[in-house]
């Protein structure tokens, strides 16, 4: 039964689980555990943390939107120094470089009248299609929902996210 069981377990379907097996917990070894930021100083970063410090970027090596890390464009501190707010934006919490508009919540009927070009409809027109005036984006959020308004009508509106 021992020699049986032996060629069993050798034939090629079997050794192909065992060669999947044996790679499955070589990659799994090679991943960092969830949750934890990996500390990069200028000799031990990766390629891409050195490419997006670079470019000028900021390298967030563990987030909830993806365990490989991704690179932000701008820093906190150059952000502060424009006047803008470093912050997650949209759904997958990504950092960015969040400013105002000087014409925030301004009456306006088209997105040309805005300097965010986005015109939306408020919430007292209560999504009536009918001709109105509605208020100008507030910041360069770009996850910011709301439905635009073009000769003061609403159009459709893709959201980005």
């Amino acid at each position: 039964m021992h020699a049986n069981l032996k060629n069993l377990l050798w034939t090629p379907r079997w050794r192909w689980v065992g060669v999947w097996l044996a790679l499955a917990c070589a990659l799994t070894a090679c991943v960092a555990p969830k949750g934890q930021t990996l500390s990069a100083t200028p000799g031990s970063m990766t390629s891409l943390e050195a490419r997006c410090a670079a470019s000028g970027g900021t390298w967030e090596a563990v987030n909830f939107k993806t365990d490989l890390g991704y690179c932000a464009k701008g820093t906190e501190v150059q952000c502060q120094a424009s006047g803008g707010r470093w912050q997650r934006v949209c759904m997958m919490g990504t950092l960015a470089c969040v400013r105002a508009y000087a014409d925030a919540g301004k009456t306006c009927r088209n997105g040309t009248d805005c300097q965010g070009r986005r015109c939306l409809q408020t919430a007292e027109a209560g999504g009536g299609t009918q001709p109105q005036t509605g208020r100008c984006i507030v910041n360069d959020d770009p996850c910011h929902f709301g439905i635009n308004l073009e000769n003061g009508l609403p159009v459709p509106t893709a959201v980005v996210d």
